[in-house]
């Protein structure tokens, strides 16, 4: 069968526009991975995994406060829940967690807070953990010491406690909002911690009821790469999106089917331009920017000159020469984009006359 250059185009649009559809419908997020200790498991058990796909189950007596977890994160608006047991440690269980598809970690077990860290920022996916300060765009922190349960018996929860009915909230957040818009209808009341700190996700109570007060992650530290816009969830969920949907775009639509020449190089970047018009659309960038890919020049001077190549010579060419002089198997696309973050404050002046 012969494949026109059209045929290619769409292939790669094609795998784009199941991405952008999952988007909208929240699929592509909304996944927890709720890791805890059983020290019940059987001998021959070092772990046990059960999925849910909605609140609507119920487990045994014995089980009673892991089923009220479970739907706490649901009534947060989490799509699905995975519950991995481990029998030791969480670090027992690393391999297991490699291999499950989530969006958002996290523990009750309070002596696991620093494990969630750790790895959440070693692999640059998402955690949530009780009063840590991670200093990581990827782990989020709540040090709220309690609260109080909207239920009849206004029921007090504490510490990690927490992190059940904030995380529902986090990973079920649309992705053209931000989590400041929820009101906590599970929560009365919280206590606010004894010292208010930066990088710290921490609750409070409003007159609609319990908020959150700032939806930041535990970065602190900026430097070359790391700008104060990624201490926002929304703004790190958002480049966490692109960043996995275009590699995953590139490796089932792209890879190892073309030649590496400037005109399929830019079959994959009309594509990637197709995609960040649709993000632009659904509210993710700011569609008053030029956001588009094109390829990193500069780079890819850098990888001419890193081989033996010439630097006078090479540093002398246009930008287009060096576009159609490609390096070796690689590829280097560079994403120029703004991401919107969400209206979180106002300042306002009346002036009268």
């Amino acid at each position: 069968m012969t494949i026109t250059i059209d045929d290619i185009k769409a292939t790669i649009e094609v795998i784009f526009k199941q991405r952008i559809a999952n988007l909208i419908a929240a699929g592509t997020k909304g996944r927890v991975l709720f890791c805890i200790k059983n020290t019940e498991l059987d001998e021959d058990e070092t772990f046990r995994k059960r999925v849910f796909g909605s609140a609507v189950f119920s487990l045994d007596k014995d089980e009673a406060q892991l089923e009220k977890q479970i739907k706490q994160i649901f009534n947060g608006g989490a799509i699905q829940v995975t519950v991995l047991e481990y029998k030791t440690t969480l670090s027992s269980v690393v391999e297991q967690i490699n291999l499950l598809d989530w969006n958002w970690l996290f523990t009750t077990d309070s002596t696991e807070q620093a494990t969630v860290a750790s790895y959440c920022k070693e692999k640059k996916k998402f955690g949530l953990v009780y009063n840590l300060q991670a200093d990581s765009m990827y782990v989020v922190s709540c040090n709220n010491p309690s609260a109080v349960l909207a239920d009849d018996n206004a029921t007090v929860i504490n510490t990690v406690e927490l992190l059940p009915i904030l995380i529902g909230v986090i990973a079920g957040c649309p992705y053209n909002q931000s989590i400041s818009y929820k009101v906590f209808n599970e929560l009365k009341s919280v206590e606010l911690p004894s010292e208010i700190k930066y990088g710290q996700c921490t609750l409070y109570n409003e007159v609609e009821g319990v908020r959150v007060a700032s939806p930041v992650n535990t970065l602190l530290t900026l430097g070359e790469n790391i700008t104060e816009d990624m201490k926002s969830i929304a703004i790190v969920e958002d480049m966490q999106r692109l960043k996995e949907d275009i590699i995953y775009a590139f490796r089932t639509g792209y890879k190892g089917k073309y030649k590496n020449k400037y005109d399929n190089q830019c079959l994959f970047f009309s594509a990637c331009n197709y995609y960040l018009e649709q993000l632009e659309d659904l509210g993710v960038l700011d569609p008053e920017y030029d956001n588009h890919v094109d390829v990193n020049v500069k780079k890819q001077r850098q990888m001419w000159i890193a081989v033996g190549k010439d630097a006078d010579e090479i540093n002398k060419m246009s930008d287009m020469e060096i576009k159609k002089l490609t390096f070796k198997k690689m590829i280097y696309p560079l994403v120029n984009a703004k991401f919107l973050d969400a209206i979180e404050g106002m300042s306002m002046e009346v002036e009268m006359y």
